[in-house]
């Protein structure tokens, strides 16, 4: 007689077969996820992929065509458009960069290149119905989308694109022409709206506000006519971000607080990449006149073109230029972006291209708000090859996703990416003849950044002096890694700035995350004061004097302050000629795990470089050795509590500013209107109806 089996043991064989298979299945996906290969950014040869850019260049100028002996002809334009259609063919990345020149030249010269060079009409057309332009259409590859200047570059690519050949077909997914002008609509307003709500994400970034600049100015001069009210509301995004580059400029300058930025852009006038721009729109030199920049020759094209009635398509209003000019003493306020705390209560979590653009357009991917939106994204539309998160495969499992563990895990472990997040910058900007100093204020202390730069003082526009944590160790690599040894920081300092004085607390751990892959120095903090372009340094045991002209700083430390020999790999990332100055010392470093420093400018109407310095050394400081900093300076006494208050003479100061506070402008966060008043000038923008007043 057979046995008949239990139940118990029955159930136990189904679970541990389930069991079984459940590993089964993970260790097959596991197996499949992790042999994920990153696809190239970029191909073996990129060389000749910027001719389309001369092209464009000389179509504006035909004189200066006839000066350097360049004759359009087919070969000439073939030539320009072969690699570039190539590169674009290839989906690397940055190809909606190539994408506005070639817009341009077949929306002002496509009849005269179909004329000259029939297959070269061919090309352009070609390349751009056989494009992708957004994340959520078929095809792998690793280009950037999501950033906010790539945003409105593929958008308005495709948008122009559509409009085009409206009855053609983009062989991509076989959509219609007319049909991706619709989606791109919708991508372009929403981006739109998200600048006048929130500001700019990359905020006062010299490096990628020029991008934009080059996206906008193709939308408003080629958009349709049933379109004119987002061609209003692009150029009320043009108009902040004017203001902010006016509003923040010193010197003619635009190196501020910023959520992206290079070594290059950090230290002096050469890696301003608004300064062609500035030069052109404020007068401050004609250098312009010879720039073959990309973005910058689609900006002023559309700037020196006027439509079928004569007007002007763009004008940056009179207000503005004003405030560019006017250097008068001010304190200027403003607050940009969103903390990604945010974007829970906003409701902005979703794979919705509308929340999809804000969260990723602030970097934030592994943060504990959005890490899972993030995973399901990137799976969902089978991004994961693509370089640029090809780590996140390691993350990509089931079970992670199915009993929402991912957010747990970040909030427990807290990976060096949470610090990439660009999160909102509350940033304090105070203004004088003599010198310029501004702080992104308590920026989110303690935690990890990327490309962010937290405060500057600019005495001109090359005697920069700013403080940061190195994420790594310098070596020729480190030096213009993002984040490395000057990009980014390691960890954030507490910083905080009333008028003149800056104060920042740094509290380095006693070792690195177990999620940050590379060495981390925690054991010294280090300021770029360069010798070679200040008249004079001083180094006096913890204090550090420097001086440009009539403007004097004060680093004070909490110990000795000590310059690193001259460094050639340091040197060489820097787009300011220090290499030429080799005997010249830039490199100021503060040891310690617990320490401050504390920036005081003066200049030479309030006092002589001597008596300052004499003052500042009388001046008494008071430092627990953890994170309770006193300071007393001119009869005013500075406290700041890490992690804690700001306090001048006893009152706690807010750093929850509103979108503008200045004598320019005063607006709340998420206002529908914003008023510029300067010199009797005024600019008035509504975004709901709108309207864009200049008076």
């Amino acid at each position: 007689m057979k046995k008949v089996m239990s139940k118990k043991k029955i159930v136990l064989i189904i679970a541990l077969t389930l069991i079984g298979a459940i590993l089964l299945a993970l260790s097959i996906e596991i197996a499949v996820n992790f042999t994920i290969s990153p696809l190239p950014q970029s191909p073996e040869s990129n060389e000749g992929s910027n001719l389309i850019h001369q092209l464009l260049f000389y179509f504006e100028h035909p004189e200066r065509a006839d000066e350097d002996g360049v004759v359009i002809d087919n070969d000439y334009i073939v030539n320009a458009i072969t690699p570039a259609k190539k590169y674009i063919d290839g989906r690397y990345d940055c190809i909606d960069f190539r994408m506005q020149s070639l817009i341009r030249l077949e929306y002002l010269y496509g009849d005269k290149i179909a004329q000259i060079s029939p297959k070269g009409s061919k090309m352009i057309k070609d390349a751009f119905l056989g494009a992708k332009y957004w994340m959520t259409e078929p095809g792998e590859d690793s280009m950037c989308y999501w950033s906010e200047n790539h945003q409105i570059l593929f958008a308005t690519a495709e948008y122009l694109a559509g409009q085009r050949w409206q009855n053609e077909v983009f062989t991509n997914d076989n959509s219609l022409g007319h049909e991706r002008m619709q989606r791109a609509k919708k991508r372009i307003n929403y981006w739109m709206e998200h600048r006048f709500k929130y500001g700019y994400s990359e905020f006062n970034s010299n490096n990628y506000y020029h991008m934009n600049l080059g996206a906008a100015s193709n939308f408003i001069q080629f958009a349709h006519k049933d379109d004119a009210i987002m061609v209003e509301r692009m150029k009320m995004c043009l108009d902040l971000l004017f203001y902010d580059v006016a509003s923040n400029v010193y010197d003619y300058t635009f190196i501020a607080p910023s959520g992206r930025a290079y070594p290059g852009n950090m230290v002096s006038v050469e890696g301003d990449r608004m300064r062609q721009y500035t030069d052109y729109l404020f007068g401050f030199n004609d250098n312009h006149k010879d720039n073959k920049n990309h973005m910058f020759i689609n900006f002023k094209s559309m700037m020196e073109a006027t439509d079928e009635n004569g007007n002007k398509y763009y004008e940056v209003p009179e207000v503005i230029k004003q405030i560019a000019h006017d250097n008068s003493t001010r304190i200027i306020k403003s607050s940009t972006g969103l903390d990604v705390r945010e974007l829970e209560e906003k409701n902005l979590i979703s794979h919705d291209d509308n929340d999809i653009m804000v969260q990723l357009g602030m970097e934030a991917f592994t943060n504990p708000e959005v890490i899972h939106n993030t995973i399901t994204y990137l799976h969902k539309n089978k991004m994961l090859s693509n370089s640029f998160v090809n780590q996140f495969k390691y993350t990509n499992l089931s079970f992670l996703k199915w009993f929402r563990l991912l957010k747990p895990i970040s909030r427990s472990l807290n990976p060096m990416p949470n610090g990439i997040a660009i999160q909102r910058a509350n940033i304090y900007t105070y203004r004088t003849p003599y010198y310029k100093l501004a702080t992104a204020q308590a920026y989110h202390p303690g935690s990890y950044g990327a490309q962010q730069m937290l405060s500057v003082a600019n005495l001109s526009p090359w005697a920069i002096v700013f403080t940061t944590h190195p994420a790594r160790y310098e070596s020729r690599k480190n030096a213009d890694a993002i984040p490395g040894y000057w990009a980014g920081y390691g960890r954030a300092p507490h910083s905080a700035q009333h008028e003149n004085i800056l104060m920042s607390i740094y509290n380095l751990p006693k070792k690195k995350n177990a999620l940050e892959l590379y060495d981390v120095p925690l054991d010294f903090t280090h300021t770029y004061l360069p010798e070679a372009y200040m008249d004079q340094v001083i180094i006096d045991n913890n204090i550090a004097f420097a001086r440009y002209k009539g403007a004097f700083i004060a680093l004070i430390g909490s110990g000795e302050l000590e310059y690193k020999p001259f460094s050639a790999d340091s040197a060489a990332v820097f787009d300011n000629n220090l290499s030429d100055f080799p005997d010249k010392r830039f490199d100021l470093i503060q040891k310690g795990k617990n320490q401050f420093w504390i920036y005081e400018l003066s200049d030479e109407n309030e006092e002589s470089f001597e008596d300052f310095q004499k003052r500042i050394k009388a001046n008494s400081v008071y430092f627990d050795g953890k994170g309770k900093l006193i300071y007393n300076s001119k009869g005013k006494e500075f406290s700041l509590e890490y992690s804690k208050d700001f306090k001048v003479d006893g009152k706690a100061i807010d750093f929850n500013y509103k979108r503008f506070e200045s004598d320019y402008v005063t607006a709340d966060r998420e206002s529908e209107e914003f008023i510029f008043e300067f010199n009797s000038h005024k600019l008035i923008l509504n975004f709901e109806n709108a309207t864009r007043t200049i008076i």
